[in-house]
């Protein structure tokens, strides 16, 4: 009896080994790194945005969260250090955005929303003086 388990259990762990390291192989892409998020960025950038007939619900979504995210960082962005100038539009700050990052490859499969708040700072900085509270929501 226990020659004839033996067997049947190697072959159970055999086959969840098999399964477990399958999902590790297809695992897939990490949602909040700029890899992920940068094309969305790019189309928000491109002067003829929606302009792709073809374009899939994901490639709208990234843009709508990156766009989404950019606009937010930069109207409640003092707290953190950026000061967009008044008359900004949506495009020229995720421009600002997705040129900071294509300037950085090597950076690229880090999370994006702490890269933006950089991007936005370098580009438009002003003091950090006041008691402001950090906004969180807007950063993770």
């Amino acid at each position: 009896m226990i020659r004839t388990r033996l067997p049947v259990l190697g072959a159970i762990a055999l086959f969840l080994t098999l399964i477990f390291n399958y999902g590790v192989a297809v695992a897939g892409p990490k949602l909040t790194s700029a890899d992920y998020v940068i094309p969305g960025c790019r189309e928000a950038a491109s002067l003829i945005t929606f302009s792709n007939v073809g374009e899939s619900e994901e490639q709208a979504s990234l843009m709508g969260f990156c766009a989404g995210a950019v606009v937010g960082l930069s109207f409640m962005g003092h707290p953190y250090g950026i000061c967009v100038p008044p008359g900004t539009t949506s495009q020229q700050a995720t421009a600002v955005v997705v040129r900071y990052i294509d300037g950085q490859p090597w950076r690229i499969h880090e999370d994006f929303n702490p890269l933006a708040v950089e991007a936005l700072r370098a580009n438009w900085p002003c003091s950090l003086a006041g008691d402001y509270e950090p906004l969180p929501v807007a950063l993770r």
